[in-house]
């Protein structure tokens, strides 16, 4: 179990979990018995962050779903903006027939938290470039989500059942985009 420990200016210690690495940032005066006194009683809750890990890395290197072989980041990268500004074409196209909404702008963006980011004021969307990594289905569904964002802004029941007249098994999607 590999364990990166940072100390910083901080008031609370956080522990978190990227590619299988146990990263914690520390107050700069926490002993390294207090960290690993912290760590042991936390092991339950490592797991679950290495576990939620493990997910998040189940796409890397992929396209649309399947393994593809790359040299670099900057080139996978260069990868997805291409294919995914060609299937995002078609499928903006496809949801705004069926929804009637349509936005003013669409922008590819490396974001690391969301699949998307809807602004109704404006009518722009943004999509997360590593959204290439998943399936179409997925894809669909982030499109759908943020369509549906420029007619309810809040994710409520109303927004729900939007999302769920053009796209039945909407929640089970939304579900496995968040594993």
């Amino acid at each position: 179990m590999e364990i990166e420990i940072n100390r910083k200016d901080i008031k609370n210690l956080r522990i978190k979990v990227e590619d299988g690495i146990i990263k914690v940032s520390a107050p700069k005066r926490t002993s390294e018995r207090e960290i690993k006194s912290i760590i042991k009683n936390n092991l339950d809750t490592i797991e679950r962050l290495k576990e939620e890990d493990s997910y998040k890395k189940r796409y890397k290197n992929h396209l649309f779903g399947e393994k593809i072989e790359v040299k670099s980041e900057k080139e996978i990268e260069k990868i997805y903006r291409l294919e995914l500004e060609k299937a995002l074409d078609n499928i903006f196209e496809k949801y705004e027939k069926i929804t009637g909404l349509s936005p003013k702008t669409v922008q590819i963006r490396k974001m690391k938290v969301r699949w998307g980011t809807c602004y109704p004021k404006s009518g722009d969307i943004k999509i997360n470039l590593y959204l290439a990594e998943r399936p179409i289905e997925q894809i669909e569904a982030v499109v759908l989500h943020e369509l549906v964002h420029l007619k309810y802004f809040y994710h409520d029941e109303k927004f729900i059942n939007e999302c769920k007249k053009y796209m039945p098994n909407y929640e089970e999607i939304e579900r496995e985009l968040k594993r």
